[in-house]
């Protein structure tokens, strides 16, 4: 179990960081030089990493069961 668990946290690190570096660069993008729109991206990146990341983790464990 520890071996699924090591390996299925490995590729949801994959996949989160997959997703998150598309988004991290449209924010940098697409977001006004404002202080305020700046932070409210960076942390809505933040949120999306930590949240792909559960995810993909939680289906990858279910997937190699």
């Amino acid at each position: 179990m520890r071996l699924l668990n090591r390996r299925a946290t490995r590729i949801a690190r994959l996949v989160a960081i997959g997703t998150t570096v598309p988004l991290a660069v449209y924010v940098a993008v697409a977001l006004p030089v404002e202080r305020t729109a700046r932070l409210v991206g960076a942390v809505s990146v933040l949120l999306w990493y930590v949240l792909t990341f559960l995810i993909a983790k939680r289906v990858t464990l279910e997937w190699i069961k």
